[in-house]
Order: structure tokens, then sequence, then C-alpha cells
């Protein structure tokens, strides 16, 4: 499988939005070389209708369980993080997506069906139409136990651990790196996954409305609930690679650099990345 692809016909997903419960639809279009556009679709009067920019142009919001990016007055689209992760780590780095209903449908709880409509809709090409940001010193956010850190290097690469309370998780840990291949055999199904402890409180606060076996692994005191059964033993930690390489997406151009992430998650992910931007942006003369 060649390193990058352009999106050739236009294709949608539908489904409900992972957090708010309701009916959500993504059309996913060319776009000029070089550019990932998030547009705001739906009928007259939708706070968010006609609302256009790059990704790399939009605010980020990690503290909702999800990566949000947000227009200049405010409004947002919802948990962006698995359809950035397929269609990046499938190699496209430009294409147009229209969201309908103010978040991206959950799908499949992961990268696995919209890395499949992807491949089946797009085709190889030569080169992404930009060129990589190469990172040239550390960057660190977090501290302690917990942090997201950004090393200079050839490729992009990750590592990630996890540590959770519940013997059903523990500690686990991946190192990945690759190409599309390596990321549609490895990484794309892995499933996003909640406690069953804070399931009520998340529905309090308006998360999770959408979540169900369909979409998700619910993790209990002695075991799992999860359609199928899980995918991998460490299905866990491979669904946070899964969302780190959805969030780095946020820089809008491939990245080179070695992530090393700990008990992180979208939060200090974006904060990583809005540290990455501010240096893309000096790197290149402009100002964000």
């Amino acid at each position: 499988m060649t390193p990058f692809r352009r999106i050739a016909e236009s294709f949608e997903l539908k489904g409900v939005g992972l957090h708010s419960g309701r009916e959500c639809r993504l059309r996913v279009s060319p776009s000029e070389e070089g550019r990932i556009v998030l547009a705001a679709g739906g009928a007259a009067g939708n706070p968010l209708c006609g609302q256009e920019l790059p990704i790399d142009l939009l605010g980020l919001d990690g503290s909702s369980r999800g990566s949000d990016y947000i227009f200049p007055d405010g409004s947002r689209v919802r948990t962006c993080e698995h359809i950035l992760a397929a269609l990046t780590g499938m190699g496209v780095w430009s294409a147009r997506l229209e969201v309908e209903g103010g978040e991206m449908p959950a799908l499949d709880g992961c990268s696995g069906k919209a890395s499949e409509e992807i491949l089946k809709y797009s085709e190889p090409c030569e080169e992404a139409g930009l060129s990589p940001f190469a990172l040239s010193s550390p960057l660190i956010v977090g501290e302690g136990e917990r942090f997201a850190a950004a090393f200079p290097a050839p490729e992009f690469r990750v590592t990630y651990a996890v540590r959770y309370d519940t013997p059903v998780i523990g500690t686990q840990m991946l190192d990945f790196s690759g190409g599309p291949e390596e990321f549609y055999q490895d990484i794309a199904r892995a499933r996003t996954f909640a406690m069953a402890s804070e399931i009520e409180a998340l529905r309090a606060q308006g998360m999770a409305l959408g979540g169900s076996l369909d979409n998700a692994i619910l993790v209990e005191e002695s075991g799992v609930r999860a359609s199928g059964g899980l995918r991998w033993p460490d299905e866990f930690v491979r669904h946070k690679v899964l969302d780190l390489m959805g969030d780095m997406a946020a820089l809008g151009r491939p990245l080179h650099a070695h992530i090393v992430a700990v008990r992180a998650g979208h939060e200090l992910h974006l904060r990583l990345a809005e540290r990455l931007r501010r240096l893309q942006g000096a790197a290149s003369g402009r100002c964000r």
C-alpha cells in the first residue's frame, strides 16, 4: 500500500454521535491539494451552517472525552479524532469533511469502517501535496506520570503506555510506526472504551448518550462487554494510539517526530498539538 492516497470520489457516513446520541452525517469529498477542510452543513438557520476552514486553523478542545474543533464564533464539531485518524492513518491529507449534526458519526467506535470506505473511494498518489513538519527540538506537556512528549525523529512513531486500576486493563504499552497498511491492520479497528462505573456520570454531563456495545467496549469489574469480545488483549492501548494519531492530524500535515505518551488523553494530545502548531507556524513565517 502506498504511503499517500487522495479522495477520488465523494462518499457519506451516517450514524449517531457518540456523545450527543443524535443522528449525524459526514460527507467526505476531494479537496485542494494539501488541505483537510472541516465544513459545517445542515439546514439554513443551523448556527454551524456554512462555516468552513482548514483544520489547522481551527481551535481545539479535548476536555470532554473527545477532540472538538472550534470555529471562530465558538461553535464546534465534536469527536473528530476517529475520522481524522482514519484519513491520515490511511495516508489522506487532502479532503473536505462536511458534517451535519454537530458531531462526527460514531460508526463502529474506532476507525475501522471509515478506513474501509476511504480505501474504497480513494486512490494512491505520489505525495500528500505538502511536506512533513520535521520537529527539531523536544517538547513536553503534562507532568509527573501523565504526559505527552515529542522528540525529533526521521518519521512518525508513537510509544504509548496506559495504566488503569482495574485488572481488566492494568498496564499496557505499544510502540507503533508504519504506513497505511500497518495502521489498517493493527490500529484502525481498536475501539473506544469506558468504565461501567462512570457511565451514569458521563450521561448526566451530556456525554456517551450515543454509546452502545456496537461502538464501544464497556469495562466492568471482572471483565468486558463488547460486541464479539476483545479484538486484541491490548485493544485499550491500541485505541489510545488511534486517538493520538487522530489528534496529531490537527497540524494539517504529516509529522516527523517520535511521540511518547504516558497515561495521557485528548486534552494532553491537543495541548501538544497546539505547541507543535506554534512551532510549525514560526518555521513557516506564519502567525497563529
